[in-house]
């Protein structure tokens, strides 16, 4: 019939339509692993829905390959969505149940041939690949997107359940044995399929375009160079201080005779100081604030106490311990050294001032002799803000 013809054709296109989308995302700027897994999968998934439908063009057994790519389907898919979490579906047991399922299906279609022990064990073997992939995907709900995918997963290892209950309770072999295709179980696994599959893909999609925004935000507030926040994501700081008051203090740190180290030893050198100043702070501060690289070599650190004594402690701890950093050999010993400004937020303060008073201090750390610390003390005076510098 024509209207046959069409109906096996349409899971088909629809395969092929998400594996030609996830392929142009794999090969975009940016395209992920995420992207290629959902190529194979659907890819595959295209491939096993032919096999499994037109079964005019192959020979009777040909068909049979179509169970192990429904399984690889399952494996690949959910990889695609996990990988982006850096997990994926437990590659021995995995192997395990795709070689033990492989064997018992070759069996059952080239020595005994029976239906009734194909098609339950295609489910058996789907039904344990979800069972290992969907206590991972609720280990991973860290958004919206997470928890819908891994409901979505969950409802399709049900399905599986449900299907090879119902395989079984009402005797689907028999009609299976007349008519695969058209039979009952068949269909609902058609349609079941055809749902779960649209719905994958479109939280595929989301998910991978979504990381990929993720992806050139970061490229775009994180320094390639260091790892720390640059310029824009520094601004982006100073945005959530505005909106929620959370910095006590504000340290502006600048390596003492960078341009000398560059000119002897070269820009790799310079840069090889530039990560390995910034490696030294972030860990200092871990917990305590935050860190960007404004530009050259000169970092800004917000830090969250508010509390003088201990910001100035931490400020020294930062001079001491970037002065003992160390590069790799043949740099090995090369010392170099960082002057640093300190400037309290004050109370209805804007974080602009408090950044200009600690800029002004480290300008005068850096007159006073380099490698030392120096705090800026603010007052105000006739609603005009004064500074004096505190060594």
């Amino acid at each position: 019939m024509i209207t046959d013809k069409i109906f096996f054709w349409v899971l088909p296109v629809m395969y092929g339509v998400f594996t030609a989308v996830f392929m142009a995302l794999a090969r975009s700027e940016g395209g992920s692993a995420s992207a290629r897994l959902g190529t194979a999968a659907f890819g595959m998934g295209m491939l096993a829905i032919i096999l499994d439908t037109q079964r005019d063009y192959f020979p009777s057994w040909f068909f049979t390959l179509a169970v192990p790519l429904h399984w690889l389907v399952l494996v690949y898919t959910a990889d695609a969505f996990l990988v982006r979490h850096g997990d994926r579906t437990p590659r021995r047991p995995i192997a395990w149940l795709l070689s033990v399922g492989l064997a018992i299906n070759f069996a059952a279609t080239f020595i005994v041939d029976n239906v009734a022990i194909r098609v339950p064990n295609a489910s058996i073997v789907a039904i344990a690949i979800l069972s290992l992939a969907v206590p991972r995907f609720f280990r991973h709900r860290s958004s919206r997107l997470d928890n819908v995918t891994a409901f979505v997963i969950a409802m399709c290892w049900l399905c599986y359940v449900v299907r090879f209950a119902f395989y079984f309770t009402l005797d689907q072999s028999q009609e299976y044995a007349r008519t695969s295709q058209w039979s009952q179980y068949m269909m609902i696994f058609y349609f079941t399929s055809a749902i779960f599959a649209l719905s994958l893909a479109f939280l595929l999609m989301m998910a991978i375009t979504t990381d990929l925004v993720a992806r050139h935000y970061t490229a775009s507030t994180v320094d390639a160079l260091t790892g720390v926040a640059n310029r824009r994501g520094f601004e982006a700081l100073l945005e959530k201080q505005s909106s929620h008051r959370r910095f006590g203090a504000v340290l502006m740190i600048d390596l003492d005779h960078f341009k000398q180290i560059n000119d002897l030893h070269g820009h790799g050198v310079g840069d090889g100081v530039l990560v390995a100043t910034s490696q030294t702070v972030l860990n200092c501060c871990k917990g305590f604030g935050e860190v960007a690289r404004l530009g050259g070599e000169e970092f800004v650190v917000l830090l969250r106490p508010n509390d003088t004594k201990a910001v100035l402690q931490m400020a020294e701890l930062l001079r001491s311990a970037i002065a003992a950093t160390r590069l790799d050999r043949p740099y090995d010993s090369l010392q170099f050294t960082a002057s640093i400004g300190a400037a309290m937020i004050e109370t209805d303060e804007e974080i602009d001032d408090a950044i200009r008073r600690a800029d002004m201090a480290l300008y005068r750390a850096k007159e006073s002799g380099r490698n030392r610390v120096v705090s800026a003390r603010s007052s105000y005076t006739n609603g005009q803000l004064a500074v004096s510098v505190l060594n």
